[in-house]
C-alpha cells in the first residue's frame, strides 16, 4: 500500500493560537456545550420525517402519478437537508459527545445511499485538510468535466461549463452511489484507510448491504406496491437524488468556487503553503448569506463555511455566535474575512467564475 505526499502549512501563528483561545473562552463562560442544541435534534427529526414520510405516503396512500412526482421532490429536499444538517455534523462528530450516536446518525448516509466511510476519508480527511488545493482535493477536481481551479487543465468543453452545471450538477449523489467501491480501493492506495484482513472484508461488506437496501426501497419496493411502470418508478427515484445532488452540489461551489478569488495566485501550491493551515482556510473558503435564518437552518450551517473549516468538530448550532469571535480575531491580526451578503451574490459569483475558468483567457 502506498501513500499520498502531503502538502505542508507553516506552523500555527499568534492569530490562530488566539482564535483557538477565545473560541474555548466563549464555551467555556457561556457553559454550553459544543454539540448538537434542542432546536438541531428537532430539526433533524423533522428532515428524517420529511424524508420517509413523503416515501411511505407514495407507497401507501395511492396518490397519482403528478402527486407522487412532487412527493419524489420533498424527499429530495429531505435528502439534501438530512445530508447537510445530520448526516454531515454526525461524521464530523459534532452531532453527539457520545461516539455511538454520532456513528448511528453517520449512517444515514449509508441509507442515503452513499458510503459514510468513504465521505469521511474524502471529506473530512482531505477536502477539510487541503481545501482548493488541486489533486489533494477532491471537491476541487471536475473529473474532466469542469473546471474548478486554474491549476487544472483546460479542455475545450469547458467554455460552456457555466451553462451544463445546471444538468449535471443534479447527478452528484448518484456519482457517489456508483463510484463508492472504486473509491474504497483509492482511499487505501492512498494510505487513508488502514484495514487489513477480516476489517476489509467487513467494509466490503456494509457497503453492499446499503447499497442493497438503497435500491430495494428506491426500485423495488416500489415497483412491488405500486401500480406505475418500471420506467416512472426509475423517474421517481431520479427525481429524488437530481433535486439532493444538485441542492448540494450548488451549497459546496458557493463556498469555494466563487469569482473573488485571486486568479493570479489562486491554487498556486508546490508542496508547502506559504500560509498556516488556519489562515490558508480563511483564504480559501466564504461565507454567504449568514443573516438568512431560513437559509441556515436548511443547509445545517454550511452558509458559515468559514466557521466550520476552522470548527468542523463543533456543531453548526454555535456557527452565528463563533462568526463574530473569527471576524473580530481576523481583523484584528489583519486577515480578510470573505464572504458574500446574500445567497444571489454567491450563485452569480459561482457562474461568473466557471465562465472565466472555461475562457482560453484563463489558461
Amino acid at each position: 500500500m502506498s501513500s499520498i505526499t502531503l502538502p505542508k502549512f507553516k506552523s500555527a501563528s499568534d492569530f490562530s493560537r488566539e482564535l483557538r483561545t477565545n473560541v474555548e473562552k466563549y464555551f467555556r463562560e457561556s457553559k454550553i456545550s459544543k454539540f448538537a442544541t434542542p432546536s438541531v435534534k428537532v430539526k433533524a427529526a423533522i428532515l428524517l420525517v420529511s424524508f420517509f414520510g413523503a416515501y411511505l405516503a407514495i407507497l401507501f396512500l395511492g396518490f397519482s402519478a403528478w402527486s407522487v412526482l412532487l412527493l419524489c421532490l420533498i424527499m429530495g429536499l429531505a435528502k439534501a437537508g438530512i445530508g447537510m444538517g445530520l448526516m454531515h455534523d454526525a461524521n464530523h462528530g459534532s452531532f453527539s459527545k457520545n461516539k455511538t450516536v454520532n456513528k448511528i446518525f453517520g449512517h444515514t448516509a449509508d441509507i442515503l445511499g452513499v458510503s459514510s466511510s468513504n465521505w469521511i476519508n474524502q471529506h473530512n480527511r482531505l477536502h477539510h485538510t487541503y481545501t482548493n488545493i488541486y489533486k489533494h482535493d477532491e471537491d476541487v477536481d471536475g473529473k474532466g468535466l469542469f473546471r474548478f481551479t486554474k491549476d487544472a487543465p483546460r479542455r475545450k468543453i469547458h467554455k460552456f461549463q457555466h451553462v451544463y452545471w445546471a444538468f449535471f450538477y443534479g447527478l452528484l449523489t448518484l456519482g457517489w452511489f456508483f463510484a463508492d467501491f472504486t473509491k474504497y480501493g483509492e482511499y487505501r492506495k492512498k494510505g487513508l484507510n488502514k484495514a487489513q484482513g477480516m476489517q476489509i472484508v467487513k467494509e466490503y461488506g456494509e457497503m453492499i448491504f446499503f447499497k442493497l437496501v438503497f435500491v430495494a426501497y428506491m426500485i423495488v419496493i416500489p415497483m412491488v406496491f405500486l401500480d406505475f411502470a418500471f420506467w416512472q418508478v426509475l423517474i421517481g427515484a431520479f427525481v429524488v437524488e437530481f433535486v439532493a445532488g444538485w441542492i448540494l452540489a450548488v451549497i459546496f461551489s458557493l463556498a469555494h468556487v466563487v469569482d473573488k478569488f485571486d486568479l493570479s495566485n489562486h491554487d498556486k501550491f508546490s508542496g508547502t503553503s506559504e500560509d498556516e493551515w488556519t489562515v490558508h482556510q480563511i483564504h480559501n473558503t466564504f461565507d454567504f448569506g449568514v443573516k438568512n435564518k431560513a437559509l441556515t437552518w436548511y443547509c445545517g450551517g454550511l452558509n458559515y463555511q468559514v466557521i466550520h473549516h476552522l470548527f468542523p468538530n463543533v456543531s453548526h448550532a454555535h456557527y452565528p455566535k463563533l462568526y463574530d469571535i473569527v471576524k473580530e480575531t481576523a481583523s484584528k491580526h489583519g486577515i480578510n474575512y470573505q464572504e458574500f451578503t446574500t445567497f444571489r451574490e454567491a450563485f452569480v459569483s459561482h457562474l461568473v467564475f466557471l465562465r472565466k475558468l472555461g475562457s482560453p483567457q484563463i489558461a
